[in-house]
């Protein structure tokens, strides 16, 4: 059903596949208009991955209409005037997208467009079906353009190289990556009249107007005369543009295949094997891939058809987002050209958490296994003069290579935490063994890691901006020396789990005296950090932050029945921190991580769920959680159903969909409500 009123978006949907090498590919959907363009109202297949989650292999892939007797060209992303995205179900990723189009003779034409990936083969699959409302057809031509990105980063633009070919008794055209590690294939076929050849094809240039090397873009859709001005290749910043002529028929399907391969011949076997399949029996492999999938779950644990239809969808999100490797990247989004596909250690944890309580435990195992790979395990010295021994950079690419490097110490007792957590769900011994070195190793780092006053050193806050005492950090650190206790105890090395234990105490001792303020912002409260090198419009140790609660849940220092936490929870009621239109917290008064770079009404969803934890289980809110649950988590979400980081004062998605951290609090919470107490605390000592 096509809608009316289309909230702003980054990401609408997300699909992969669950086993198979279609596991490697990931492609987004995006319902326009984005938080930033505001004129656009159409729907687009953006950002295929393949073989790692935070390397594009395209921009993303148009597909235009071409009308001849009125000499027009319509694009799915600039001129549809309305469209429509949804899953097939919460089980099944495969994604609807709807594109209404409006000629200037006032007739229309639906564009409906079937999105899955292959469940055995690297490749991305589409089936289009087009329909025209005219009294007497006009001749039109459909034209797929795909933006090629195949580097890792714009340096490497320019390295790219495509060009037409035949593979198999299909016209083809490949491209690949400056070094020849990544290569994509392009072909289509029309079934109902078996035409695996291209009305036209053209390799140009990305942001050429004119001349030999003009882009597809410019010559299919700038130029306007339904001509394409064939070629067989290209070198640079290439982008792809081929065409299928649709005579005068008043309906066609077509099936477009991109495949991925890491030579050419393995991009042109994907797209070729997936076409000769047919659409039909991949989506049918497809669903059978992904009930098997949810089966070997634990399954939603509330017999409600709305919660269990979220919870799924929040749960097959995170298998999407899953690379083959074992981490999951934080979110399939890039905003203000800053890109969330990578693996940060900490959002790794409360995923391995989340994956937990639903029972996907090979997931847990895998993310887990991942970290012990990427932990630092060499003397090295950061930019701030720490040995870094024994810790893990702020975030990584998927294949273990650091992006970001500053200290967290929630990514480092989160990982010691994740390693007890799967040991206490599954009560598999081999897990202790397995990944006892890792722990100690950032066990080691906390222990060393004091200020002399009986508190660890500073590092940078949950949310990457301040370097001070931050709240959340330090009850991570004390988590991850509490679990590491437990952990060595059963180890049998019982002088190790007294040193960690009391040294969890004395920095216990000491958290309210750091991160409690007294006469602060919003009067008593947890701040986000103290002693902060950075000051903002409100100091952070002045400020209220909503990672506080997380000190409470999981990490299990923060008391819930305490006088701090009580007015702390108090302050949340401001409307300051909170929008009492969208019901959701903020991170903190005065944040300015928005799409405007200035604050706004609004707030974040994963704030509200820590929040609504500790409403829940002081007495605050007995139905703090339930309401999530039932009510305001399911207001918040894409035309596909997934979790946004940020809503706006209303509660409509704002920015930085398909957040992978907001899909897990769900499932989260919805366990926790199931089971009648919150899933996951930390040991309490």
């Amino acid at each position: 059903m096509l809608t009316e009123d289309h909230l702003p978006s980054d990401k609408d949907a997300i699909v992969s596949a669950p086993s198979g090498d279609g596991s490697y590919v990931l492609a987004t959907v995006n319902q326009y208009p984005s938080s930033t363009d505001a004129g656009w109202q159409g729907a687009l297949i953006e950002e295929p991955t393949a073989f790692r989650s935070d390397v594009l292999q395209a921009t993303d892939l148009h597909t235009l209409l071409w009308d001849a007797e009125l000499e027009q060209t319509l694009d799915v992303r600039n001129d549809a005037v309305d469209s429509d995205v949804e899953y097939e179900s919460s089980r099944v990723p495969e994604v609807h997208i709807r594109n209404r189009f409006e000629f200037a003779d006032d007739s229309t034409a639906d564009l409906e467009q079937d999105v899955l990936v292959s469940a055995e083969t690297a490749a991305l699959l589409v089936r289009s079906d087009v329909s025209f409302d005219q009294s007497e057809t006009n001749s039109h031509t459909a034209y797929t353009l795909l933006n090629s990105a195949i580097h890792s980063s714009e340096a490497d633009a320019d390295g790219e190289e495509a060009s037409v070919t035949t593979a198999d008794g299909y016209d083809c055209v490949v491209a690949h990556d400056a070094d020849n590690e990544r290569y994509v294939a392009l072909a289509q076929r029309r079934p109902e009249t078996d035409q695996t050849g291209f009305d036209g094809r053209r390799v140009g240039l990305v942001d050429t107007d004119e001349g030999p090397d003009k882009s597809a873009w410019a010559d299919i859709y700038e130029e306007n005369d339904g001509q394409i001005d064939d070629n067989d290749g290209n070198e640079g910043h290439v982008d792809v543009g081929v065409g299928l002529f649709l005579d005068d028929d008043a309906s066609a399907t077509w099936v477009t295949a991109v495949g991925f391969g890491r030579s050419e011949a393995d991009a042109l076997e994907a797209a070729t094997t997936v076409l000769d399949n047919g659409y039909e029996a991949e989506r049918d492999a497809f669903a059978d891939a992904w009930e098997t999938w949810h089966e070997s779950t634990a399954g939603s644990p509330l017999d409600d058809d709305t919660v269990t239809g979220m919870y799924e969808r929040s749960l097959t999100s995170l298998k999407c987002a899953q690379d083959p490797r074992g981490p999951m990247i934080a979110g399939a989004f890039a905003p203000n050209e800053q890109g969330y596909r990578y693996v940060w250690p900490r959002d790794q944890v409360i995923l391995v958490q989340a994956a937990l309580a639903a029972g996907a435990t090979e997931e847990a195992r895998a993310a887990l296994g991942w970290l012990e790979e990427a932990q630092i395990t060499d003397d090295v010295t950061d930019d701030r003069g720490i040995d870094r021994k024994g810790t893990w950079w702020q975030n990584y690419r998927t294949d273990g290579e650091a992006h970001w490097t500053v200290l967290q110490l929630d990514q480092i007792g989160g990982p010691i935490y994740a390693h007890w957590l799967l040991w206490q769900e599954t009560g598999d011994d081999d897990v202790v063994d397995a990944h006892y070195e890792m722990s100690e190793r950032a066990a080691e780092f906390l222990l060393a890691y004091d200020n002399g006053a009986g508190f660890p050193g500073k590092h940078q806050d949950p949310w990457e901006e301040v370097w001070g005492y931050s709240t959340e950090g330090v009850a991570a650190g004390i988590a991850g020396l509490r679990s590491m206790a437990a952990l060595a105890d059963e180890k049998g090395d019982e002088e190790f789990a007294e040193e960690c234990r009391e040294h969890a105490a004395t920095w216990a001792g000491n958290f309210d005296d750091y991160c409690f303020h007294p006469d602060a912002y919003l009067g008593d409260h947890y701040v986000t950090a103290d002693s902060p090198e950075r000051d903002d419009d409100v100091s952070p140790n002045e400020r209220p932050d909503a990672a506080a609660f997380v000190a409470y849940w999981p990490w299990n220092v923060a008391a819930v029945d305490s006088d701090e936490l009580g007015s702390t929870l108090a302050a949340a009621e401001d409307e300051s921190w909170t929008s009492p239109g969208a019901r959701c917290l903020a991170r903190y008064p005065e944040d300015d991580y928005t799409p405007t770079g200035d604050p706004e009404d609004g707030g974040w969803p994963l704030c509200e769920a820590y929040a609504d934890v500790a409403r829940w289980q002081r007495g605050h809110d007995d139905d703090a959680v339930a309401d999530y649950v039932f009510e305001h988590a399911l207001a918040w979400t894409t035309a596909a159903g997934l979790l946004p980081e940020q809503v706006d004062g209303e509660g409509d998605v704002r920015w930085n969909s398909n957040l992978q951290w907001s899909q897990a609090m769900y499932i989260l919470l919805t366990e926790s409500h199931a089971r009648g107490e919150p899933y996951g605390f930390a040991p309490d000592e």
